[in-house]
């Protein structure tokens, strides 16, 4: 099978897996290639040769209609301690719950009512991911933002003070100051 062929066997696939970008293998190969040569062989220094501005995961946040199994299943099946329970930042109507991962970071499920349908975000769907940073790193990536003129929003309350923003893809991406000791969280 040529290149062409095989492009349209992937076409064919991809209308039964929505998500699938018709790519050959050997396409996949010399894009690899060509991401290793650039990004890593030739500007090492430029991509890597620093150190890395995020101390870690802070958490990650998950969308779910059942919070009481949720919180069975992830305290009595996979003994992660439940921390807090609270209201989501953007609708008094949601609630969020916290479990500790170890660590400092927490995995986190939201129930949430104003969801845009358009978002199609879905149950058991991702919501967001935050990256945990000191108040240095929290300056310099507002600054980083401001200078790209990249939008972002922020909120503080008890435990985090949190920069807002999206990726290229559309992901959520939050990056969090702690305000308080994260072994310190409770409900």
């Amino acid at each position: 099978m040529d290149a062409t062929e095989q492009r349209a066997a992937d076409r064919g696939n991809t209308r039964r897996e929505k998500h699938t970008i018709a790519v050959t293998l050997k396409e996949a190969e010399a894009e690899r290639s060509r991401l290793v040569d650039h990004f890593i062989r030739k500007s090492a220094k430029k991509y890597g040769g620093f150190e890395s501005a995020a101390g870690g995961v802070n958490h990650l946040a998950f969308i779910t209609n059942k919070l009481e199994e949720t919180i069975e299943f992830y305290t009595q099946v996979i003994r992660l301690k439940l921390l807090r329970v609270r209201v989501d930042d953007g609708d008094a109507r949601s609630t969020q719950v916290f479990f500790d991962m170890g660590r400092g970071e927490l995995l986190a499920f939201l129930k949430i009512y104003k969801v845009n349908k358009a978002n199609k975000m879905g149950l058991g769907g991702f919501h967001h991911f935050a990256l945990t940073v000191d108040g240095r790193q929290y300056t310099a990536v507002k600054k980083r933002l401001d200078e790209a003129k990249i939008s972002y929003t922020t909120i503080t309350h008890e435990i985090l003070t949190t920069i807002t923003t999206q990726d290229p893809n559309g992901i959520v991406l939050e990056l969090s100051k702690w305000n308080i000791d994260p072994k310190k969280v409770r409900m």
